[in-house]
């Protein structure tokens, strides 16, 4: 759902500010919808949380280094044209001890997708990035700059997976 940690984070009015980011205007639009639309995030009732909302590349984040105390990607991973740069960005911004949490898709996901859509698109022929395994992402969040020992990936079910770094 559009903005669902970035609305729940905010609502518990325990942080200073709140980002919800996104390259797409119309996400970003979408998420603003739904902000409004919930009365305990109206700025009149949030006493304690700045919540804004910033159009972004993940690959390129406009903050400062280790700036950032914590960072969530929901079911956003898989949509980032680079991974590289993006992993990497992320560790820059996060603090010392910043967590970043995400959540994505092993490509057997997409492949269970598309044939039970009826469809033939081979997996590696479809508009997103795909993770073989937990292998893959652990080597892509070490890449970043991520240390082996502060990286925890789950896999839920059959490829619904769950990352959880420290830097």
């Amino acid at each position: 759902c559009i903005g669902l940690f970035t609305r729940r984070f905010a609502a518990t009015d325990k942080y200073g500010r709140v980002l919800g980011c996104d390259y797409s205007e119309a996400m970003l639009n979408e998420a603003r919808r739904r902000i409004d639309a919930e009365p305990n995030l109206s700025k009149n009732a949030l006493k304690n949380t700045r919540l804004d909302l910033v159009r972004l590349d993940v690959g390129q984040i406009p903050m400062l280094d280790e700036s950032v105390d914590c960072l969530h990607a929901g079911a956003a991973m898989h949509c980032w044209p680079d991974l590289d740069a993006a992993v990497s960005e992320i560790h820059r911004v996060l603090k010392p001890g910043g967590r970043y949490f995400a959540t994505t898709f092993l490509s057997r996901y997409f492949s269970n997708l598309s044939s039970m859509d009826g469809q033939s698109n081979a997996v590696s022929q479809q508009a997103f990035q795909y993770f073989e395994s937990v292998d893959t992402l652990r080597s892509l969040l070490e890449g970043g700059g991520f240390e082996r020992e502060k990286i925890t990936i789950e896999v839920l079910g059959a490829a619904c997976v769950v990352i959880r770094a420290e830097k």
